[in-house]
């Protein structure tokens, strides 16, 4: 990539990884972004949508998980930025702004939008022969690469490419996120393997749904509020 591609690729993953709760420092003399936790050096991202690193920075869980997340968060913001550059133009009667287009099929199409806050996701639906846009569902910029993943699921969804029966609503993942816990933090027995690909299925949805805890929050909420609603309430009988 070009100089102005790598200026344009390194702000926007500065943008996903500070959303991590990551630091990002300025560039480096051999054009290098380094990336920190809690104040220490994590590793070191390349324009290649790579990242280098020192086995001591990662020596602990923390550091590890959150080492794979830098890793997972480069590619998938090189992968979007470089559909970015090379995206065409959305033209579309009404629209205005700029636009490309980054994917279409079966009358659907999914776009990017670069603003001055990161990139913007959209995905629409063709009417009028093919010259208006319908119905846009917005993804970001504040959610960062979840809402990349977030447009995609559902470009995959409104144009067929998916069915929609092969995807969870993020209520439905919530509720799954929520049984899973409560597996895993049971008094029951279970085996490695199962507790491997729980764990894992677990991160997999946190990384699924960007506002999690707020809806297992209200989930656990509602279920305190019913419990109170049912339990017995003091009707006079007296006991000895």
């Amino acid at each position: 990539m070009n100089a102005d591609e790598k200026n344009r690729y390194f702000q926007e993953l500065a943008r996903n990884l500070r959303h991590e709760g990551l630091t990002v420092k300025p560039e480096t003399e051999a054009g290098l972004l380094p990336v920190e936790l809690d104040g220490q050096r994590l590793c070191l991202a390349l324009d290649t949508g790579a990242v280098r690193y020192w086995k001591e920075d990662a020596a602990n869980d923390r550091r590890s998980a959150a080492l794979d997340r830098v890793t997972d968060v480069a590619k998938i913001t090189a992968e979007y930025m470089r559909q970015m550059e090379s995206a065409p133009q959305l033209t579309a009667s009404g629209l205005t702004g700029d636009y490309r287009l980054l994917a279409e099929f079966n009358n659907t199409v999914l776009a990017g939008h670069p603003s001055k806050y990161g990139i913007q996701f959209v995905t629409w639906e063709w009417v009028r022969n093919h010259t208006a846009l319908y119905q846009g569902n917005y993804y970001g910029p504040e959610g960062g690469t979840d809402s990349y993943t977030a447009a995609k699921q559902n470009f995959a969804a409104r144009s067929g490419l998916v069915p929609r029966s092969a995807l969870f609503s993020p209520e439905q993942l919530t509720e799954v996120y929520r049984c899973i816990h409560e597996t895993l933090e049971s008094e029951y027995s279970i085996t490695d393997e199962r507790q491997k690909c729980l764990e894992s299925a677990a991160e997999q949805i946190e990384r699924c749904v960007p506002d999690l805890d707020e809806r297992v929050a209200l989930s656990n909420q509602k279920e305190v509020e019913l419990t109170a609603k049912e339990s017995p309430q003091d009707g006079g009988m007296q006991f000895s």
